[in-house]
């Protein structure tokens, strides 16, 4: 069997964090957290197989901000946005950066599953 899939999870709310880790391991997934944008750019670099559940409104580094970096920098990890709050001009500029998804929370497994499936799946075709 082949190794899981690795989920990065980058949200600066705790409590959302590990609500997605429970809910993503018992699914299978591998799953990493980080706090915020830094902590995923000081993370220890891996070419696993992998997306990136991403909050649009952190401190320090908002998530189009760290997408916008990542993209620059040749990190092609398949983003899905997540976000309780936004504004208008946060949601449009997370939605025209080519992210899998937007998710509104509190969103629904299925949602979260289609959407990291979604983004599995485009891992596989710019990986292939």
């Amino acid at each position: 069997m082949s190794n899981p899939a690795l989920i990065e999870v980058v949200d600066d709310d705790a409590d959302v964090r590990r609500m997605l880790k429970l809910v993503l391991e018992a699914r299978g997934f591998k799953v990493r957290t980080h706090d915020g944008a830094h902590a995923y750019l000081a993370a220890e670099p891996t070419t696993e197989r992998r997306v990136m559940l991403l909050d649009v409104r952190m401190p320090k580094m908002s998530g189009v901000e760290l997408q916008a970096l990542m993209v620059k920098t040749g990190d092609r990890i398949p983003v899905i946005f997540m976000s309780g709050e936004s504004l208008p001009h946060e949601k449009m500029a997370a939605q025209q950066s080519n992210a899998v998804a937007f998710l509104w929370k509190p969103f629904r497994t299925e949602a979260l599953l289609d959407a990291v499936s979604q983004g599995l799946t485009l891992y596989d075709q710019q990986s292939g």
